[in-house]
């Protein structure tokens, strides 16, 4: 039996959510479909299902597709990092990572199926169970989270245009009508 394949509900879920656009968040008050928001959706509710999973965290090398106008903007201070969700499937862990929704292929962004088991981004490192918590708990620090949204804000505005930009398309042109057009 492939257990990835033969999955349907979970399927379901996993497409759900990975069909929402994707956006990285732009301030602690207005939450983002990204990839933590995203994630942990996916792994509470395959969870209550009755699958093993785990949250994983890993810092992140943005490649050659995202425009480097964009990637110069994100701040050095803060190293990007990328959450996804493995579950337990047939012996062993299979990523699942629901972040880049379907139209974002358009431009060469990583969009998963369910049995991709790849993540949407290349990691570059990817963190210890020590590592998520240490992560986690320097969050709690209000002073690093609203200087990580002042300093993230410019990337993440203009990464998220760019995204936008990707789900519309190239725009038609249409000439404008001669006005020597016969009567």
């Amino acid at each position: 039996m492939n257990y990835l394949t033969d999955h349907p509900v979970a399927r379901r879920i996993f497409n759900a959510i990975r069909d929402r656009p994707y956006a990285w968040a732009v301030s602690s008050e207005s939450p983002a479909n990204n990839c933590y928001v995203k994630g942990i959706e996916l792994l509470q509710r395959l969870g209550v299902l009755g699958y093993g999973v785990r949250g994983r965290v890993g810092e992140i090398c943005f490649g050659d597709i995202i425009p480097a106008g964009i990637q110069s903007l994100h701040p050095s201070e803060f190293l990007p990092t990328h959450f996804w969700v493995e579950v337990w499937l047939d012996g062993g862990w299979h990523v699942l990572d629901c972040s880049y929704d379907p139209p974002l292929a358009e431009a060469g962004l990583v969009v998963n199926q369910w049995d991709s088991n790849r993540t949407c981004f290349e990691i570059t490192r990817v963190y210890s169970q020590e590592d998520i918590i240490a992560y986690q708990m320097q969050w709690e620090d209000q002073g690093l989270l609203c200087s990580y949204f002042e300093l993230v804000a410019p990337f993440a505005c203009a990464f998220n245009q760019w995204l936008e930009n990707v789900r519309v398309g190239p725009k038609l042109v249409c000439p404008e009508p001669d006005a020597q057009f016969p009567a």
